[in-house]
């Protein structure tokens, strides 16, 4: 894939590509068929050719399902692939309440999920922007979204940090129950 790095709003498909892909390395599909195939060409690809092929499919089939919404509905797409199971109630409550919850779902589930935050851009611009959230103790550690790329994007933030910027957006979320 492209080594440029895709920021804003076409930075979505690709982080949503790697959530679902990283959910079905953990045995959790994707009911879309085509998704679906798309994982499965991605971890039996055998060199980088055909990997960077396998991923570009996979981007493809998400952004097919998130259509032409500006920005795109994660949301949605994720009900998609996910039915009923994809929700977004990781947000509410207070900070407390929020963090006992991200912890309970990570030491239950141990899934990664998304979460929607508020950042500055290197352009300088203040937008959100989605992290998948891997882990989280004192720091938050969130993905490469796009790990096809060979821009290593993976970060570490405080949590306390992560919260505020995660409140900024009204702490918008999307995992699985």
């Amino acid at each position: 894939m492209a080594a440029s790095v895709v920021t804003g709003t076409e930075l979505i498909p690709y982080t949503l590509s790697t959530w679902v892909f990283m959910l079905h390395v953990d045995g959790v599909p994707a009911a879309d068929a085509g998704v679906a195939e798309a994982c499965r060409g991605v971890l039996e690809a055998t060199d980088e050719s055909t990997g960077n092929a396998a991923g570009e499919a996979l981007v493809d089939a998400v952004r097919g399902l998130i259509g032409d919404a500006t920005p795109p509905e994660v949301q949605a797409a994720a009900a998609k692939l996910y039915g009923a199971r994809a929700t977004g109630t990781m947000g509410t409550g207070a900070r407390d309440e929020r963090t006992a919850r991200i912890r309970k779902y990570q030491f239950e589930h141990q899934l990664p999920w998304l979460a929607r935050v508020w950042e500055r851009s290197e352009a300088g611009a203040v937008q959100p922007v989605w992290l998948l959230v891997e882990r989280v103790t004192d720091v938050v550690r969130a993905a490469d979204p796009n790990p096809w790329n060979d821009v290593d994007e993976a970060r570490l933030l405080p949590i306390d940090d992560f919260q505020v910027l995660w409140e900024l957006d009204g702490c918008t979320s999307v995992h699985l129950a």
